[in-house]
Protein backbone atom coordinates (compact mmCIF):
# COMPACT_ATOMS: atom_id res chain seq x y z
CA UNK A 1 0.00 0.00 0.00
CA UNK A 2 3.11 2.71 0.83
CA UNK A 3 4.26 2.01 -2.62
CA UNK A 4 1.28 2.34 -4.42
CA UNK A 5 0.78 5.44 -2.43
CA UNK A 6 4.38 6.67 -3.19
CA UNK A 7 4.01 6.09 -6.95
CA UNK A 8 0.45 7.82 -6.94
CA UNK A 9 2.40 10.61 -5.25
CA UNK A 10 4.86 10.50 -7.98
CA UNK A 11 2.43 11.06 -11.12
CA UNK A 12 0.87 14.01 -9.27
CA UNK A 13 4.31 15.50 -8.77
CA UNK A 14 5.53 14.86 -12.46
CA UNK A 15 2.06 16.18 -13.54
CA UNK A 16 1.99 19.44 -12.25
CA UNK A 17 5.82 19.83 -12.80
CA UNK A 18 4.86 19.06 -16.71
CA UNK A 19 1.95 19.79 -17.79
CA UNK A 20 -1.49 18.59 -17.01
CA UNK A 21 -4.22 17.71 -19.01
CA UNK A 22 -7.38 18.27 -16.85
CA UNK A 23 -11.11 17.71 -18.21
CA UNK A 24 -13.40 20.47 -16.51
CA UNK A 25 -16.10 18.32 -15.38
CA UNK A 26 -18.12 21.55 -13.72
CA UNK A 27 -21.61 22.20 -14.20
CA UNK A 28 -22.02 26.15 -13.81
CA UNK A 29 -25.14 26.43 -15.74
CA UNK A 30 -29.25 25.96 -14.73
CA UNK A 31 -31.60 24.69 -17.17
CA UNK A 32 -32.83 27.88 -17.64
CA UNK A 33 -32.19 29.18 -21.23
CA UNK A 34 -31.23 33.18 -21.44
CA UNK A 35 -33.67 34.97 -24.08
CA UNK A 36 -32.91 35.05 -27.69
CA UNK A 37 -29.90 37.32 -28.38
CA UNK A 38 -28.63 37.89 -24.95
CA UNK A 39 -25.20 36.90 -23.84
CA UNK A 40 -24.16 35.01 -20.71
CA UNK A 41 -20.72 35.22 -19.76
CA UNK A 42 -19.04 33.23 -16.57
CA UNK A 43 -15.68 32.66 -14.55
CA UNK A 44 -15.23 29.77 -12.37
CA UNK A 45 -12.47 27.75 -10.73
CA UNK A 46 -12.91 24.14 -10.20
CA UNK A 47 -11.02 20.93 -9.47
CA UNK A 48 -11.30 18.50 -12.69
CA UNK A 49 -10.41 15.18 -13.73
CA UNK A 50 -6.53 14.80 -14.51
CA UNK A 51 -6.34 13.31 -17.29
CA UNK A 52 -2.51 12.61 -16.78
CA UNK A 53 -2.47 10.45 -13.31
CA UNK A 54 -5.27 8.69 -14.88
CA UNK A 55 -3.94 7.52 -17.67
CA UNK A 56 -1.22 6.11 -16.23
CA UNK A 57 -3.23 4.81 -13.41
CA UNK A 58 -5.88 3.38 -15.33
CA UNK A 59 -3.58 1.89 -17.98
CA UNK A 60 -1.66 -0.16 -15.66
CA UNK A 61 -3.16 -3.29 -14.86
CA UNK A 62 -0.56 -3.81 -11.40
CA UNK A 63 -1.66 -0.27 -10.35
CA UNK A 64 -5.91 -0.90 -9.21
CA UNK A 65 -6.21 2.61 -7.72
CA UNK A 66 -10.65 3.43 -7.08
CA UNK A 67 -9.12 7.47 -5.93
CA UNK A 68 -8.41 9.00 -9.24
CA UNK A 69 -6.94 12.59 -8.80
CA UNK A 70 -8.20 16.20 -9.53
CA UNK A 71 -6.85 19.04 -10.13
CA UNK A 72 -7.38 23.19 -10.01
CA UNK A 73 -8.28 24.52 -13.45
CA UNK A 74 -9.47 27.88 -14.78
CA UNK A 75 -12.30 28.55 -16.54
CA UNK A 76 -13.84 31.24 -18.86
CA UNK A 77 -17.88 30.19 -20.29
CA UNK A 78 -19.58 32.74 -22.74
CA UNK A 79 -23.31 32.01 -24.81
CA UNK A 80 -25.54 33.55 -26.56
CA UNK A 81 -29.65 32.88 -26.37
CA UNK A 82 -30.58 31.30 -29.75
CA UNK A 83 -34.35 30.40 -29.73
CA UNK A 84 -36.58 30.67 -26.61
CA UNK A 85 -35.83 27.05 -26.02
CA UNK A 86 -32.42 26.94 -26.78
CA UNK A 87 -28.93 28.90 -25.92
CA UNK A 88 -25.23 28.14 -27.33
CA UNK A 89 -22.26 28.23 -25.30
CA UNK A 90 -18.15 27.92 -25.46
CA UNK A 91 -16.07 27.46 -22.46
CA UNK A 92 -11.90 27.59 -22.54
CA UNK A 93 -9.83 26.66 -19.57
CA UNK A 94 -6.38 26.29 -18.31
CA UNK A 95 -4.64 24.21 -15.72
CA UNK A 96 -0.82 23.10 -15.12
CA UNK A 97 0.66 23.55 -18.32
CA UNK A 98 -3.20 22.40 -20.01
CA UNK A 99 -5.51 23.44 -21.81
CA UNK A 100 -8.91 22.85 -22.71
CA UNK A 101 -12.32 24.00 -24.45
CA UNK A 102 -16.19 22.81 -24.83
CA UNK A 103 -18.61 24.05 -27.61
CA UNK A 104 -22.20 22.38 -26.21
CA UNK A 105 -25.88 23.58 -27.27
CA UNK A 106 -28.33 23.67 -24.34
CA UNK A 107 -31.94 22.59 -24.95
CA UNK A 108 -35.29 22.73 -23.23
CA UNK A 109 -37.12 19.97 -22.68
CA UNK A 110 -40.94 20.99 -21.35
CA UNK A 111 -41.60 20.64 -17.91
CA UNK A 112 -45.48 21.28 -17.14
CA UNK A 113 -44.45 22.54 -13.59
CA UNK A 114 -43.53 26.44 -13.64
CA UNK A 115 -40.87 25.85 -11.14
CA UNK A 116 -38.81 23.13 -12.59
CA UNK A 117 -36.77 23.53 -15.74
CA UNK A 118 -35.47 20.80 -17.58
CA UNK A 119 -32.89 20.68 -20.39
CA UNK A 120 -29.89 18.54 -21.96
CA UNK A 121 -26.87 20.21 -22.76
CA UNK A 122 -24.68 17.82 -25.54
CA UNK A 123 -21.38 19.21 -26.64
CA UNK A 124 -17.64 18.51 -27.76
CA UNK A 125 -14.27 18.40 -25.63
CA UNK A 126 -10.92 18.95 -26.40
CA UNK A 127 -7.73 19.08 -23.61
CA UNK A 128 -4.95 19.20 -24.08
CA UNK A 129 -0.82 18.95 -22.65
CA UNK A 130 2.65 18.85 -23.74
CA UNK A 131 5.88 17.86 -21.76
CA UNK A 132 9.34 19.14 -22.64
CA UNK A 133 10.75 16.98 -20.08
CA UNK A 134 10.61 13.45 -19.73
CA UNK A 135 11.85 11.20 -17.20
CA UNK A 136 14.41 8.84 -18.65
CA UNK A 137 15.45 6.40 -15.69
CA UNK A 138 11.31 6.50 -15.09
CA UNK A 139 8.37 4.21 -15.92
CA UNK A 140 6.01 7.43 -15.95
CA UNK A 141 7.17 9.14 -19.56
CA UNK A 142 4.32 10.68 -20.24
CA UNK A 143 4.80 13.33 -22.34
CA UNK A 144 2.03 14.64 -24.88
CA UNK A 145 -1.72 13.66 -24.09
CA UNK A 146 -4.69 14.65 -26.41
CA UNK A 147 -8.04 14.03 -26.13
CA UNK A 148 -11.21 14.35 -28.51
CA UNK A 149 -14.62 13.74 -26.90
CA UNK A 150 -18.08 14.24 -26.57
CA UNK A 151 -20.64 14.60 -23.67
CA UNK A 152 -24.40 14.26 -22.82
CA UNK A 153 -25.42 16.13 -19.59
CA UNK A 154 -29.23 16.16 -18.23
CA UNK A 155 -30.10 19.43 -16.46
CA UNK A 156 -33.24 19.79 -13.58
CA UNK A 157 -33.72 23.20 -12.12
CA UNK A 158 -35.99 23.76 -9.06
CA UNK A 159 -36.79 27.78 -8.83
CA UNK A 160 -37.08 28.48 -4.94
CA UNK A 161 -37.22 31.87 -5.93
CA UNK A 162 -36.14 35.29 -8.50
CA UNK A 163 -32.48 34.76 -6.32
CA UNK A 164 -32.30 31.26 -5.80
CA UNK A 165 -32.32 27.98 -7.74
CA UNK A 166 -31.43 24.59 -7.18
CA UNK A 167 -29.62 22.34 -10.55
CA UNK A 168 -28.89 18.81 -10.61
CA UNK A 169 -27.00 16.84 -13.43
CA UNK A 170 -26.40 13.41 -14.41
CA UNK A 171 -23.67 13.43 -17.44
CA UNK A 172 -21.85 11.01 -19.38
CA UNK A 173 -18.74 11.74 -21.37
CA UNK A 174 -16.83 9.91 -23.83
CA UNK A 175 -12.86 11.02 -23.95
CA UNK A 176 -10.80 9.65 -26.89
CA UNK A 177 -7.09 10.28 -25.68
CA UNK A 178 -3.49 9.71 -27.86
CA UNK A 179 -0.83 8.95 -25.40
CA UNK A 180 2.67 9.90 -27.14
CA UNK A 181 5.60 8.98 -25.13
CA UNK A 182 8.72 7.66 -25.75
CA UNK A 183 8.36 8.04 -29.42
CA UNK A 184 5.42 5.84 -29.88
CA UNK A 185 1.89 6.64 -29.51
CA UNK A 186 -0.75 4.44 -27.91
CA UNK A 187 -4.88 5.18 -28.32
CA UNK A 188 -7.85 4.48 -25.83
CA UNK A 189 -11.25 5.56 -24.96
CA UNK A 190 -12.27 7.24 -21.29
CA UNK A 191 -15.78 6.59 -20.07
CA UNK A 192 -17.19 8.95 -17.76
CA UNK A 193 -20.34 9.34 -15.71
CA UNK A 194 -20.70 12.83 -13.34
CA UNK A 195 -23.56 13.49 -11.04
CA UNK A 196 -23.41 17.55 -9.77
CA UNK A 197 -25.54 19.40 -7.49
CA UNK A 198 -24.75 23.16 -7.22
CA UNK A 199 -26.69 26.44 -5.85
CA UNK A 200 -27.66 29.72 -7.63
CA UNK A 201 -28.18 32.64 -5.94
CA UNK A 202 -28.72 35.74 -8.31
CA UNK A 203 -29.01 39.09 -8.05
CA UNK A 204 -30.40 40.38 -11.17
CA UNK A 205 -28.23 39.23 -14.54
CA UNK A 206 -25.45 38.32 -11.24
CA UNK A 207 -25.28 34.95 -10.18
CA UNK A 208 -22.90 33.18 -8.08
CA UNK A 209 -22.72 29.39 -8.15
CA UNK A 210 -20.70 26.86 -5.81
CA UNK A 211 -21.31 22.93 -6.64
CA UNK A 212 -19.97 19.70 -5.49
CA UNK A 213 -19.95 16.13 -7.11
CA UNK A 214 -18.08 12.96 -7.91
CA UNK A 215 -16.82 12.25 -11.18
CA UNK A 216 -16.51 8.60 -12.27
CA UNK A 217 -13.88 7.40 -15.03
CA UNK A 218 -13.54 3.69 -16.66
CA UNK A 219 -11.07 2.88 -19.10
CA UNK A 220 -10.95 -0.07 -21.50
CA UNK A 221 -9.04 -2.25 -18.80
CA UNK A 222 -11.81 -2.17 -17.17
CA UNK A 223 -10.24 -0.50 -13.79
CA UNK A 224 -12.69 1.93 -12.38
CA UNK A 225 -12.28 5.40 -10.05
CA UNK A 226 -13.44 7.85 -8.55
CA UNK A 227 -12.86 11.90 -8.16
CA UNK A 228 -14.38 14.72 -6.72
CA UNK A 229 -15.84 17.43 -8.31
CA UNK A 230 -15.45 21.24 -6.90
CA UNK A 231 -16.67 24.73 -8.41
CA UNK A 232 -17.26 27.88 -7.39
CA UNK A 233 -17.97 30.06 -10.30
CA UNK A 234 -19.69 33.77 -10.77
CA UNK A 235 -20.88 35.49 -13.92
CA UNK A 236 -23.93 36.99 -15.90
CA UNK A 237 -27.19 35.53 -17.66
CA UNK A 238 -28.90 38.84 -18.77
Amino acid sequence: MKVRNFTLLLVLMIGIFSGCAVMNTSLQETAEIVKPGHPKIGFEYNYGLDLTSTVYIQNNPDFDSKKLIALPLYGIKAGLGLTEDMDINTKLWISFGGIGAKAYIKHRIPSENEKISMAVAPGITYVTTESDDEEENSSIDIAEIKSYGFEIPFLATYRVGEALAFTGMARYSADFIDVKANESTEKFMLNRFGFIGGISVELGPLYLRPEGGIEMAAPKNGNFGIAPIIAIGAGLDF
